[in-house]
Order: structure tokens, then C-alpha cells, then sequence
């Protein structure tokens, strides 16, 4: 048949966030538009005559349990448009259940590397080369992704190719190309070819850290092992395109990012740092690049995902940490003049290495925990951070995890519950050193104890669960609720999982309470009316903040001044409003809320509570201060992107994005509290309640 084929030479983003590139390419295409191999290649798979089911299909020992023995997910299809030979594969597998459809290669059994490229259409698919080893070995699998390269033919043939990658063809167990398929109907792929390029064969290379020489500047150290970077991105744009692609982007950023602080103060960074990939000379350099971009744009909501987040680990720190007062142990360890303590909050049974509860965190890598932590930014895909510049909570909460993923060594003050004193020396663990153990954690949700008999228990796991009952240091007679919850999703449902779980705590609360405490101290977000409805139990009806969407306000700074915000207030608030508070809500109830780490719908909670009448808000600091809303972009080769948009205005004028919502009773975890088996801002906040109990 006859076929026209073109480069792409414009970056395109559609609804999907698809993004098309260029790169140097392996086959061409003869006279009559047909495919036709790199005289080079070493493996060329067109899923026609020479395709065995048995040999070139390919089903490892790992594969998920619910896609053995399935009829395979794939067919081979005899079509005159098939873009080599006279058929192609339509996979179609359920994505749901992890399954995927893999096809083996045979390459030479030598130590080198090799780039591959694959054409797909009618769909969209996950596509990437795997590199496995036997078990015995010792080895990790390898995984290349696969990303377009702007070639395209006129019936719709899309080319995938992969950066260079490694192969030890007298070690691996098998070469082979894995395929997800995302679409409803399937997708359609031909034309597998594996190429051996120049770059040098790369192999397993231990470090003791992030920033460890022995990587180099294509490699990051993860897990205590050289992760080579291009691996896990799509291929380089090629110049015409790369400018094309950062213009598009920093257009996008420019329009729809953010709200008036995170405008101002934090869009010129990524800007900027956008600007400097312009000049990358690898794929690696550009797409770590564009990740750290977004990471600069400071916001709660905002992050750029790859595969390298994927990456398993081999070892466990079962223990979970946040900020608060060593006052046990300051004499030993002085406090930082910029940063507060960090505290074991609780650990596991197992896997917790003789840290326990009530133990300190003094150094990472020899810096402050929270120093260390923003040092890492750059090379952090995982990375999150509040809006506000005063909160790292987000950055404790994950501190356990970064360690391990990071770190060389990390130094704790451990301390003995009997006595309530700490070792005068901090002991020094190196992150390698560490045995091998890939056991679970336990959840880490800023809660060291439980104070109702409902609760997660020794596991954390909060979830999506909601608690509710009396607080035990409560008298029966005083009659202290409370409700322990995280999520705030009611996705505009009154009568969905969420909101019927608040307003079944409410009901209890109404029929037998003197005092409540709500424990948010894990807040993920959510939806507004999950929000507003949390309020109905503190104050009367009263319009607290409005959103400024940025579909309406795009390329905008947000109101230079308070009275520009009320004007903008006045001209919102009858169409997009936060209604907080009820008329039936009652005014003699003490209500303490909890917070630590919140953001999102869990600052517009907090913030609708804020001075109503007999309600406190406990906590030792801002909350993220996210008051957006946010976009996500999905592209291939497992990059993906979420972008924070808007702002929120007071009723006072003032623009809410970077500022949380400051707790009434600014209350610390205190050491001494935690060797003592108690918890501080739960007491502090009991105290109040019962000292204000309804009559």
C-alpha cells in the first residue's frame, strides 16, 4: 500500500497532555511506504510469518497472580495497512489488575547497549524494553521506557523509541518488551526493533548516597545503587522541538499557575529553570530538569511523577517522624535556631533497628533532618512541600523513606521510657549497612497514640476510615466525643461515603456529647462540601473566602491589594463561595480541632473554623496554606504532571495561597511527653474542652 510518513515538528499538548518530540531514528520506510529495518539491527519483531506464540510470547515467574492462565491478551491481526509484513499484534490487556502482554528478543550474549523503537497506534499504551536476570544473580530487573520521537505515518502509525540502554547478554534470563494498554479497545503494535548504539555498557555500580562521584552526572544514587536516569525518561527533543516544548510549557505555566504568592515568589524559578534546559545535551538533563521545574514552583499540590519513583526498596526504617520539642535531650543535641526537633512519633514492631518512640532524629548526612531534606530537592521526584514557607511537615512525614532512598547515614539520640533521659551520644547508622528486608511499614499520620477505643490500632492506617467515639481520659460523665478522620473527598455527594460518615459522627455528637475533638492531624484533602459541612457544627452560616478560578483570571497576579480582594470578594461571592457554618449549629458545644499536616480541602476546613465561637483550632504550626485547585498532564514513558491553579480570597480581601491557617493554641509534641506514653497536643486540647463543657 502506499504510505507517507513526517516528522513532527511543532510540541503539541492536547487534552491529554500528550507532548510529541523528535529524536534520531533506526528504520525507514521503502518507495511503497513500507517498513523496512535498519540494515544494523540486531532483533526486529514484525508479528508476522517468523512470530511463534510460544517462543516470542513471553510470561515471567512474577507475573501477577490474577493474569495466570488468562487467554492471552494479545492477537496477531493479517491487515494490508500493518506497517511491516502483513500483520501486527492488537493488545488489549487489563491494565485494572497489572496485567501486561511481553514479547522477547534475542540479542547478542555480550555487554553492551542498545536503543529500541516500536510504532503503536488506535489506543494508547505503557511501553518499555525489560532486562532480567535469574534470581540467584542477585540483579534487579532493568526497565527502559519508551517515549514518541515524532515520526508519525499518514494511517496513524505513532514511532516509540527508548534512550540507550544496558544489556549483559551473558547474564540476563531475558530481553524483552513489556506492553501495558490503556484503551477501552485495545491498541495496535508492530515493528519492534532493538539497534545497538555507541554509548557504553553501563552495570550494576554501588554508592553510599545521593551525590556520591561514583554515579556521575547522568546517574542518580538510589537505594545504594547508580540508577542511570535516561532510563526512566522519554528521549531527547531535538532543538527545533525542545524550544517549541519549553515555550509551550512556560506559556502554560505563565496562564494557568498558581495564585498570587507562588506567582510572584515562585514562577520565576521554574521559569528560569526551564529556560536553562533549552541547552541540554541528554535526555536525563532535560527531563530531570523539567521535574525540578515544577519541584521549584513551591506548592502543595504541584508535582512532576517518572518512573524512577517506582524504583523498589530492599531495605526498612520502621519508624515514623515529626517535629516537636526534645526538651528530654537538648542539653545533649542543641536545638537548631532555624528548624525544630524531630521526634520518633511511633514505629513498627519489626524492622525499626532499636529506634524507638520518643528517640530523636538529630542529623541526616550531618545536616538538620528539614536541611537535609530541602538539600535533595533537585533529585527528589517524590518531592512535596507546603505553600507555606514556614511548614516541613510534608517533609517529615516522609523523612523515613527519603533516607533510605537517599541518605548515607542518619544519626539518633535513643532514650529510655523508664527513666524519661537519652544517651549522651547519638548513634550513627549507615543506610547501606542495614539488613536486606522488604517487609511493610507502618503508616505515618502524625498520631502517636490513639485516644478512643475506635481507631486504626498499631497499624496507622487511617486511610479513608472514619473513628468515632468517647475519648477514654474522658469521664463517662463529661462526655468528651471525638472524630478521627483524614479525607475530606465528598465529591459533591451529601449522601456519599464521606459526608454520611461526618454526619453520622455529628448525630452521635448531638444525642451525647459535652465536647468534642476532631483529629485531622493526617488532613489529605478533598472536595469543598466536605469541607463546609465540618463547619456546620461550630459556627452560623457566613461566607468565608472565595475561589478565583483561573479558567476566568488566566495570566493573572491575583488583587495587588486588599481592596482590590474585597472587590474581587464582592464580585464572587454569590458564584463561587466557600458557605461555611450552619443555623443549627450548636454555640454552647466546645469543639478543639487537631491539625499538623493538612492541606487542600483540609486548609479550607480549618479556615472556615477559624474564630468561630467556642472552637479552637490545636497544632503546632501553620497548615500547607494550598487554597487551589489543580490540573494534571499525562505523558508517556511514566511522566506525568500536576499543576496547582488559583486562588482563594478572604472576606477581608487578603489572598490565601502560602499563608495556612495558624492554630488558636500553637502546641508542640514535647519528648518527655512522648517517653511518658502521652500525647501533647491531644491533652492540651482535651484540657480546654473539659474546662468549657456544655452544660
Amino acid at each position: 500500500m502506499s504510505r507517507r510518513w513526517s516528522c513532527i515538528l511543532a510540541a503539541v499538548v492536547g487534552a491529554n497532555g500528550v507532548i510529541v518530540t523528535e529524536v534520531a531514528h533506526a528504520g525507514d520506510f521503502d518507495a511503497l511506504g513500507r517498513y523496512v529495518p535498519a540494515a544494523d539491527a540486531v532483533a526486529f519483531v514484525d508479528f508476522g510469518a517468523d512470530f511463534d506464540p510460544d517462543e516470542d510470547h513471553f510470561v515471567p515467574d512474577d507475573v501477577p497472580v490474577e493474569c495466570i492462565g488468562l487467554v492471552p491478551d494479545y492477537t496477531l491481526v493479517d491487515a494490508a495497512d500493518a506497517l511491516s509484513g502483513d500483520s501486527y499484534a492488537h493488545v488489549e490487556t487489563d491494565i485494572f489488575d497489572g496485567c501486561a502482554e511481553r514479547f522477547l528478543v534475542k540479542l547478542p550474549e555480550e555487554q553492551a547497549s542498545y536503543r529500541a523503537t516500536l510504532w503503536m497506534r488506535h489506543g494508547s499504551i505503557d511501553a518499555q524494553m525489560t532486562v532480567s536476570f535469574p534470581e540467584e544473580s542477585g540483579r534487579e530487573t532493568m526497565v527502559a521506557k519508551m517515549g514518541p520521537t515524532g515520526r508519525v505515518t499518514s494511517d496513524g502509525w505513532v514511532e516509540l523509541a527508548s534512550n540507550a540502554f544496558p544489556v549483559d547478554g551473558q547474564a540476563a534470563e531475558a530481553v524483552y518488551l513489556r506492553v501495558y494498554d490503556y484503551d477501552d479497545e485495545g491498541s495496535e503494535i508492530d515493528a519492534l526493533e532493538v539497534r545497538r548504539v555507541d554509548d557504553p555498557y553501563v552495570g550494576p555500580t554501588p554508592c553510599a548516597g545521593v551525590g556520591d562521584p561514583v554515579c556521575g552526572e547522568e546517574s542518580v544514587c538510589i537505594y545504594n545503587q547508580c540508577r542511570l536516569g535516561r532510563l526512566y525518561v522519554p528521549p531527547l527533543p531535538d532543538d527545533p522541538i525542545r524550544d517549541q516544548m519549553v515555550d509551550m510549557m512556560q506559556s502554560r505555566l505563565r496562564v494557568f499557575y498558581g495564585g498570587r504568592k507562588t506567582r510572584l515568589l515562585d514562577l520565576p524559578k521554574a521559569l528560569a529553570e526551564l529556560e536553562a534546559i533549552r541547552k541540554a545535551q541528554t535526555a536525563w538533563e532535560f527531563w530531570s530538569g523539567w521535574g525540578h521545574a515544577w519541584r521549584l514552583l513551591h506548592d502543595w499540590h504541584t508535582r512532576a511523577s517518572a518512573s524512577i519513583s517506582g524504583l523498589d526498596r530492599d531495605k526498612r526504617l520502621n519508624a515514623c517522624f515529626i517535629e516537636g520539642d526534645a526538651d528530654a535531650s537538648q542539653k545533649v543535641w542543641a536545638k537548631h535556631p532555624v528548624f525544630k526537633d524531630v521526634l520518633v512519633s511511633h514505629v513498627g514492631a519489626n524492622g525499626n533497628h532499636g529506634i524507638a518512640q520518643g528517640d530523636r532524629l538529630v542529623a541526616v548526612d550531618g545536616l538538620h533532618p528539614a536541611a537535609w531534606a530541602l538539600s535533595i530537592r533537585e533529585v527528589d521526584w517524590g518531592w512535596w512541600q507546603a505553600n507555606d514557607d514556614d511548614v516541613y511537615a510534608e517533609l517529615m512525614e516522609r523523612m523515613r523513606g527519603l533516607i533510605l532512598r537517599y541518605a548515607t547515614t542518619f544519626s539518633i539520640i535513643h532514650c529510655d521510657a523508664q527513666s524519661g533521659t537519652c544517651e549522651d551520644v547519638p548513634e550513627i547508622y549507615r543506610v547501606a549497612d542495614l539488613p536486606t528486608d522488604t517487609g511493610g511499614h507502618v503508616r505515618c499520620d502524625n498520631r502517636p497514640f490513639y485516644h478512643m477505643v475506635d481507631s486504626p490500632g498499631d497499624s496507622h492506617d487511617v486511610g479513608f476510615g472514619f473513628f468515632k467515639g468517647p475519648i477514654v481520659e474522658a469521664a463517662p460523665q463529661e462526655a468528651v466525643y471525638g472524630l478521627l478522620w483524614d479525607t475530606l473527598f465528598g465529591g459533591g455527594d451529601p449522601n456519599g461515603y464521606v459526608n454520611s460518615n461526618i454526619k453520622a459522627a455529628y448525630d452521635l455528637f448531638e444525642q451525647s456529647a459535652r465536647g468534642v475533638i476532631l483529629d485531622h492531624r493526617a488532613g489529605n484533602g478533598g472536595t469543598l462540601d466536605a469541607a463546609e459541612l465540618v463547619t456546620t457544627l461550630v459556627r452560623p452560616p457566613e461566607q468565608v473566602l472565595v475561589f478565583a478560578s483561573p479558567t476566568e483570571l488566566g495570566n493573572w497576579d491575583g488583587p495587588a491589594d486588599p481592596l482590590e480582594g474585597l472587590a474581587l470578594f464582592d464580585q464572587l461571592k454569590n458564584l463561587a463561595a466557600m458557605n461555611a457554618g450552619s443555623s443549627n449549629y450548636d454555640p454552647d458545644m466546645p469543639v478543639a480541632l487537631l491539625l499538623h499536616r493538612d492541606g487542600s480541602a483540609s486548609d479550607f476546613m480549618p479556615y472556615g473554623m477559624k474564630g468561630a465561637p467556642k472552637t479552637q483550632i490545636f497544632g503546632p504550626g501553620p497548615t500547607a496554606g494550598a487554597f487551589s485547585t489543580y490540573y494534571e498532564l499525562e505523558y508517556w514513558a511514566g511522566l506525568s504532571f500536576r499543576l496547582a491553579s488559583g486562588d482563594s480570597i478572604g472576606s477581608d480581601g487578603a489572598t490565601l495561597i502560602g499563608s495556612g491557617v495558624e492554630p488558636d493554641v500553637v502546641v508542640d509534641q514535647k519528648q518527655s511527653d512522648l517517653l511518658a506514653g502521652k500525647d501533647t497536643i491531644h491533652e492540651t486540647a482535651l484540657a480546654w474542652v473539659l474546662a468549657n463543657l456544655k452544660p
